[in-house]
């Protein structure tokens, strides 16, 4: 079958892997690339004819299995037929060893099998200490290996526990899983116990005669016959870390060549139990140190996450406690001009309606700075541990609670002192110097947080007062402006209504009316914005009211787009006047002679493309703003001039688009249709 581009690649791997430990690539190239295709007959053949040439050249047979060890090790992703491959070439290389004849190296075939067997156990157990450092895995591969050596019918493997001074059985192999956790010796009980205890192998040919014998149900020990236990030490450090023992359902004496095996097995795994119980003590300590991380960075985010200073408080006891597991935890805010120290929020888990996702604002309590052991300690500016009943003789509830423990921290933020943290625990705890540089860490985040918020607060006064300011402001513009169009209406009775003064008077009511409606809009609404269709309504309305004439139907139309577009205050009061004068020429000039008719004003935004014309577009990309207002009246004449036959209102609207708005203006007669259309466009200061 031929190869592939991905096996080709893989083949040159595993070859220069195999001459890293010695292995002629040319001779292993064929076989190797037969086994890529599943067939592994040929790289046994390479292996029992490997074997032959060691015993042919008068090596050592344990040259020949190191070899197979190590190809077994750089081969170990092969398939392998359902069986383990470094067993395989081990069996081939000693089969080729001893077919090759009679070396005085060999003392018998059963014997050279014996030894094979423990070299390969021993292979496994080391390749599995090395290879993962999870205890568990590790340790099940070991008992398995021992039952395949010995014969045995139980491996169990007990880890000694010296807080409770006992043996935990960890892993098995013959035994249920069950067992796994749920069996435990105090040491010295039992044979197992006992080996552990004194530190030496305990051979029991009838288990249940020996006077250190006690029945485990669990162990399965009612079958038990004959058991060797071994205990596993920590030679470096002259340290008990758990103990191997095997049972036989049948009578047995252990040999010394099987004791001396479970010793060796034992003291492989002592540095490999002790590496990854210090793997996982590291691993805890750091996943402890990614949650305190990542708490501590959920915390700034949900305190950047809101400016409202409760809620801040609120947030601040509820996350210091979540931190370090503290069963409560209160804020205090410090008034050093006041000489006062406040309580403003705490968090409490013996709250009956506790919640952790919360934290709840404290009753307001009040602490005299110079009498104050946590005043003291806060102004400090050092996070240290105080007396749990501090301020107790100034009434402060938790300093009565039965709390054990209390630790301040001072929040400290970058214009001063803003208070402190404490945190109270119902046992005696310390906190050890990284729990302390946390705590510091997240009371700098907290102070930051806490001082933003008063300085939102503040600004959010300011904010307030400006606001209704500005409301009474435009307020008594609108009733003076009132009170200005009402004066005009009386001048206005006493003028002939057909008159020029009488037109010129009512035009000038127009446009304070207009100017009217603005304040009014800023009035009931947001001082700082209004939407232009909002604008145009109650300006038209003004005019209408002010301006059309009996019997005459008039319709407004207002295009809904209009809705959408927000103007300033300063555009507001110039736009009023300009649809004022629009609307009010229309009435006045476009209609004459007509019992009805209609004007229509519409808006849209533009933007420039890149070759510098005006697109339409629902999206204000660009903030330019253009309205239209039209009519169907009997239009301007043909040779109208908007420069030199410009009434009074049409100079203003110009006026005030070019000068004012610093935009354009335009007005000519419709195209498809009577009427007249008025344009004009100015970009927008601020689009809402």
């Amino acid at each position: 079958m031929p190869q592939t581009a991905d096996q080709t690649t893989y083949l040159n791997d595993l070859l220069q892997r195999l001459e890293g430990v010695g292995v002629d690539g040319r001779a292993i190239a064929a076989p190797l690339a037969d086994a890529l295709q599943g067939d592994l007959a040929p790289l046994l053949a390479w292996a029992r004819e490997r074997g032959a040439g060691f015993a042919r050249s008068g090596q050592e047979v344990r040259a020949a299995i190191q070899e197979m060890v190590s190809v077994g090790d750089a081969l170990s992703g092969l398939p392998d037929a359902g069986q383990d491959l470094a067993t395989s070439l081990l069996d081939a290389a000693v089969g080729g060893y001893m077919t090759a004849g009679s070396s005085p190296q060999l003392d018998t075939t059963d014997h050279l099998k014996d030894r094979l067997a423990e070299l390969t156990a021993l292979h496994r157990v080391n390749s599995a200490a090395n290879s993962s450092l999870k205890l568990s895995d590790m340790l099940n591969e070991t008992a398995q290996a021992v039952v395949a050596v010995t014969h045995a019918d139980i491996c169990s493997i007990f880890l000694y526990e010296p807080e409770w001074d006992q043996l935990v059985l960890t892993a098995t192999s013959g035994l249920g899983t069950g067992a796994v956790g749920n069996v435990r010796l105090q040491l010295g009980e039992g044979i197992t116990g006992w080996a552990a205890m004194s530190g030496k192998p305990i051979a029991a040919k009838d288990a249940w005669a020996h006077p250190r014998f006690k029945y485990v149900p669990a162990l399965q020990e009612d079958r038990a016959v004959s058991i060797l236990a071994v205990p596993v030490v920590l030679f470096t450090k002259e340290q008990l870390v758990g103990a191997i023992t095997v049972h036989t359902f049948e009578e047995r004496d252990f040999s010394d060549n099987e004791i001396k095996f479970l010793e060796t097995v034992a003291g492989e795994i002592a540095i490999a139990i002790e590496n990854a119980r210090l793997y996982e003590q590291t691993d805890s300590q750091l996943r402890q140190k990614v949650i305190e991380l990542s708490t501590l960075q959920g915390v700034s985010a949900h305190i950047a996450a809101t400016l409202n200073l409760s809620e801040v408080l609120a947030l601040i006891a509820h996350q210091a406690a979540h931190l370090v597991h503290a069963d409560a935890a209160a804020i205090y805010e410090l008034h050093a001009d006041a000489g006062i120290l406040e309580q403003v929020a705490q968090y409490n888990l013996r709250a009956p309606d506790h919640n952790i996702h919360q934290g709840k604002a404290a009753p307001r309590v009040i602490l005299d700075v110079e009498g104050s052991t946590i005043a003291h300690a806060v102004m400090r500016g050092i996070p240290a541990p105080l007396p749990p009943d501090a301020d107790a003789h100034l009434g402060l509830p938790a300093a009565s609670e039965g709390y054990r423990s209390m630790f301040c921290v001072p929040l400290v933020a970058p214009r001063g002192i803003m208070g402190g943290i404490c945190l109270y625990d119902e046992g005696e705890r310390t906190f050890s110097e990284e729990q302390v540089r946390l705590l510091d860490a997240f009371a700098h985040e907290a102070a930051i947080a806490l001082e933003n918020s008063r300085l939102y607060d503040a600004a959010l006064r300011g904010l307030q007062t400006k606001s209704a300011m500005l409301q009474e402001m435009n307020h008594r513009v609108r009733n003076n402006l009132q009170t200005v169009a009402g004066l005009l209406s009386m001048q206005l009775r006493r003028m002939a209504p057909k008159g020029e003064a009488a037109t010129a008077v009512r035009e000038s009511i127009a446009r304070v009316q207009s100017i009217a409606a603005v304040h009014d809009l800023m009035t009931r609404g947001d001082v700082e914005s209004t939407s232009l269709y909002e604008l145009a309504s109650n300006v038209a309305e003004a005019v209408v009211s002010t301006l059309n004439r009996p019997g005459f139907n008039l319709t407004i139309d207002i295009d809904a787009s209009t809705e959408q577009i927000r103007v300033g205050s300063h555009e507001a009061t110039l736009l009023a006047l300009l649809l004022n004068e629009l609307v009010s020429n229309a009435i006045l000039h476009g209609f004459a002679g007509l019992i009805e008719g209609e004007i229509k004003i519409r808006a849209w935004l533009e933007e420039r493309d890149s070759e510098g014309k005006a697109e339409l577009t629902s999206r204000p990309a660009a903030p330019t703003v253009r309205i239209e207002v039209s009519d169907n009246g009997i239009g301007i004449p043909e040779s109208f001039d908007a420069q030199e036959d410009a009434n009074l209102g049409l100079n203003i609207v110009r006026t005030l688009v070019v000068s004012d708005l610093r935009g354009d203006f335009k007005i000519e007669r419709k195209e498809n249709g009577p009427g007249t259309v008025a344009t004009f466009s100015f970009v927008l200061s601020q689009v809402e």
